[in-house]
């Protein structure tokens, strides 16, 4: 009987330490484990209107949303050889592979995101042993200006800084507050004119580095500021400057500049040497220099009106 009652008692103990122990690893749980599952490994812009989202991988899966030409998309994983699950402003969902251009790892949208686990850092750079600009609680919402590498750009709270993108969850299409950054690259309104909405598009980058022969919002040159802008509404033009006034638009006058006309200007006199993007009250955006990146400067300046070479119009 002692014997009996001796071996119940060892298995008493033995079930209260594994409960110990189911218990400690319990606590041991991250908060984030609310988080997204995945890394958000890149964008990429919608190739054509009323571009489809689907509930799963398959043409027989229900349509969610239709997006626009040069949308930004989040890609939250390659599915597979065919499909992409993605983020678009809140909606998650899957799309064809072909239907998404230019996939990369850094990408400039506009957008509201909620932090999706607990104790959050924000970090100066996309870098986990970067320095901590702050820590925030589950739901907190920010001004997604961008993804890089695994990390969204944020803002709040006066700071500019990054949060791993398993961390945070897109809701929404419009930023949270005024004040976005400059260099956001958002879409403009679709209800403007085309060349309203490249003249605001270009306006985006402002900020942005000046990079030779660089053609995304990581660094441009001159011709490859237009030539990129000009691409996310389908248009092709040539890569050079002086190509870009050779081959591509018509003439026109100063006079008669519009948002979204090409500006060319010559520091010899003979040939174009640069080039920017008209956007209204005699102003340009134009990558400029390495000294000073992407800026919008004035054509009425006496340095511009010495080197105005001439004008394009594409759309």
């Amino acid at each position: 009987m002692k014997s009996a009652c001796r071996h119940v008692a060892e298995n008493a103990k033995t079930l209260i330490v594994m409960l110990l122990l189911v218990s400690l690893c319990l606590t041991m749980i991250p908060v984030t484990a609310s988080a997204n599952s995945a890394i958000a490994w890149g964008a990429g812009n919608a190739v054509g209107n009323g571009v489809r989202i689907r509930s799963g991988p398959g043409l027989d899966s229900s349509v969610l949303t239709h997006v626009g030409k040069g949308e930004v998309m989040v890609i939250l994983e390659r599915t597979n050889s065919e499909w992409n699950k993605v983020n678009y402003q809140g909606t998650i969902g899957y799309t064809s592979v072909p239907l998404l251009d230019n996939p990369r790892t850094i990408a400039n949208f506009n957008a509201q995101g909620s932090i999706s686990g607990g104790s959050v850092n924000m970090r100066a750079k996309p870098d986990i042993s970067s320095s901590i600009l702050g820590t925030y609680k589950y739901s907190t919402v920010m001004n997604v200006i961008g993804l890089n590498e695994g990390w969204y750009k944020v803002e709040y709270g006066g700071n500019t800084g990054y949060v791993r993108s398993d961390l945070m969850q897109i809701i929404s299409r419009s930023a949270a507050s005024s004040g976005q950054s400059s260099s956001s690259g958002s879409a403009p309104d679709a209800n403007l004119s085309l060349g309203q909405q490249i003249a605001d598009f270009a306006c985006s980058f402002k900020g942005s580095k000046y990079v030779y022969g660089g053609m995304s919002p990581s660094g441009f040159d001159c011709s490859g500021l237009v030539t990129y802008v000009y691409k996310q509404y389908g248009i092709s033009v040539t890569r050079n400057a002086s190509g870009q006034y050779r081959d591509n638009g018509v003439h026109i006058n100063k006079s008669d500049l519009y948002p979204g006309d090409l500006v060319f200007f010559s520091r010899n006199g003979n040939s174009v040497t640069h080039v920017g993007i008209y956007i209204g009250n005699n102003q340009f955006v134009h990558a400029s220099s390495s000294r000073v990146g992407v800026i919008i400067s004035d054509l009425g300046s006496a340095y511009y009106t010495r080197v105005w070479f001439g004008a394009k119009r594409i759309v």
